[in-house]
């Protein structure tokens, strides 16, 4: 026979498990919700669960819910990490996964730390809890540094309409947007029970903003005129023809593998671009030929061979070409490379760029003068060095007009402050080269571009992406696909694009701090002023 005590026991272990599992629910909604799934209509539920289970859990195992379910929603979201790791270091994946386990579980923290206050203020009780809780979230997952700040917000990349809020402040807004829907609904099905106005509240809530948001998605649609009917569109581009100027680029995916890592790989891989780049030679008023980073080291500068191939190709077309700068004046690894971009005009190099933002093991071994020791488990990392330097490129185009491109080298443009710089110098439109072979097959390229495509709505720019094996595509200020731009994955080829420069702004370019600094009041607020005294239970 039960006592009253082993009752209580068994009721402790059912509701453990009952909230071990809707956490794990969220974790399968994340997965299939991010890139990795490809199934974005879920971001609207994934924080249902675990926020579900956040009012079945004590205070305690509140932090350690929170821990496991965001270090396995990071683990099955950035699996795909090992192999590229690995693949870059000439690494065994082995060797590559607790590193990527203990970035998994560091990325946590901030989860398990919000879902923690979640259960100590109790927001899962009321509307405005809701907001609190959602605000909270924003803050520990958007404002904490991060070197890989992807988050639910990036499972739209492909459905522009639902985040335009990022042009009034950045992802996190889109996030705390995501967030408050979520935590409505949640609490609204924790309440149905005992306060059914309440619930429904939460309910009505959660359907204004999301309606809300959708209204401000058409609309920002319409006033960029994207995909507005053709005689709306023509009418406005014949208003405005003295104010815009078109470029005209020729976006290149050479589609060289990455076991390729030579001189000998590069001049033997020429061969098989010539006739590529002859095609586009013959394309009329091409003003820019953009050539990505590839696996093999390669610069018009430093590199004679190099110089003569492009030159014989390419007549009178610019190029920019994303190359490698040698510390040393011999080719030698240990001495270290930066990773450029070099504008070519007139067959030299007018303007360079050094990438300024490197990625943690792809180009560089954290805490490498801290723990030396790490050099021996990856003796093959690259040792390229950060550059100090903001560049913007001038781009000339057939009729003589000048424009300035933004250059943001593979990883940069997952940062908005990165893009920001060259905004606020006055770059008119941006430029991401990158190499995502090393992901494979994997979802690696679609959470690249994921991450990358948010630019282009936060300052309302054109983005032109180029890369060695996919994915390559023109996003609009819109944040979407430009039609025609896109090339296949892992194929050679290349696409022309016109895109039209105008002086488009955002709010969030111009007051890129306000958001923030409003959310990290407001939480401030939040953890001094309620001071909800936790129940026994929560203890």
């Amino acid at each position: 026979m039960l006592t009253p005590r082993n009752t209580i026991n068994t009721t402790k272990i059912e509701n453990q498990f009952y909230s071990l599992f809707l956490g794990l629910i969220s974790v399968l909604f994340f997965y299939l919700a991010f890139p990795s799934g490809g199934f974005a209509i879920l971001t609207w539920f994934t924080m249902v669960p675990i926020i579900i289970a956040l009012s079945k859990v004590t205070l305690r195992n509140a932090f350690m819910l929170g821990l496991l379910s965001a270090t396995l929603g990071w683990l099955c979201s950035i699996w795909w990490a090992v192999y590229g790791v690995a693949a870059i270091t000439f690494s065994a994946p082995n060797i590559v996964l607790p590193i990527v386990f203990i970035f998994c579980l560091i990325s946590a923290i901030p989860y398990a730390c919000a879902c923690w206050l979640h259960v100590r203020f109790q927001f899962g009780q009321t509307l405005s809890g809701a907001f609190f809780s959602a605000t909270i979230f924003t803050v520990v997952v958007n404002y904490v540094p991060h070197i890989l700040p992807g988050n639910l917000a990036h499972a739209l990349y492909l459905q522009p309409i639902f985040t335009q809020l990022a042009d009034l402040g950045g992802v996190a807004l889109v996030f705390f947007l995501i967030h408050c829907i979520n935590i409505l609904i949640a609490n609204g099905i924790s309440l149905l029970k005992t306060n059914k106005t309440k619930s429904l509240q939460c309910f009505v809530m959660a359907l204004v903003l999301f309606m809300t948001n959708l209204g401000y998605g058409f609309y920002k649609k319409y006033e960029i005129y994207t995909d507005t009917p053709a005689e709306i569109k023509r009418s406005r581009q014949e208003e405005n023809v003295s104010q815009e100027k078109s470029l005209r680029l020729a976006i290149v995916q050479p589609n060289i593998n990455i076991t390729n890592r030579t001189r000998a790989d590069w001049l033997e891989a020429q061969e098989k671009l010539k006739q590529l780049l002859l095609k586009i030679e013959k394309e009329q008023n091409i003003d820019l030929i953009v050539f990505p980073e590839v696996p093999v080291p390669i610069s018009y500068r430093y590199y004679k061979e190099d110089q003569d191939f492009f030159k014989s190709l390419l007549k009178n077309t610019s190029l920019l070409l994303t190359s490698i700068k040698p510390l040393a004046e011999t080719d030698n690894n240990n001495a270290g490379y930066f990773n450029t971009m070099e504008l070519i005009e007139e067959n030299s190099v007018k303007q360079d760029y050094a990438k300024q933002v490197l990625l943690p093991f792809g180009e560089y071994l954290p805490f490498e003068k801290q723990l030396p020791w790490l050099r021996e488990i990856f003796p093959f990392a690259p040792n390229y060095q950060p550059g100090n330097q903001s560049t913007l490129f001038e781009i000339k185009n057939s009729q003589g007009s000048s424009f300035k491109a933004i250059p943001l080298i593979c990883y940069e443009a997952v940062f908005s402050g990165a893009a920001a710089k060259g905004v606020d110098q006055g770059g008119e439109f941006l430029i991401n080269s990158s190499n995502d072979a090393w992901f494979y097959h994997t979802a690696g390229k679609r959470v690249h571009l994921a991450l990358s495509l948010f630019r282009s709505i936060e300052y309302r720019k054109y983005l032109v992406r180029t890369t060695n094996t996919g994915l390559t595509a023109v996003i609009g200020p819109f944040g979407n696909i430009i039609k025609g731009s896109q090339i296949k994955e892992n194929i050679q080829g290349y696409s022309v694009i016109d895109i039209p420069i105008n002086n488009q702004t955002s709010f969030y370019q111009q007051h890129p701090n306000l958001i923030k600094n409003i959310l990290l009041l407001l939480s401030f607020s939040i953890v001094i002023f309620t001071r909800k005294k936790p129940t026994e239970a929560n203890i």
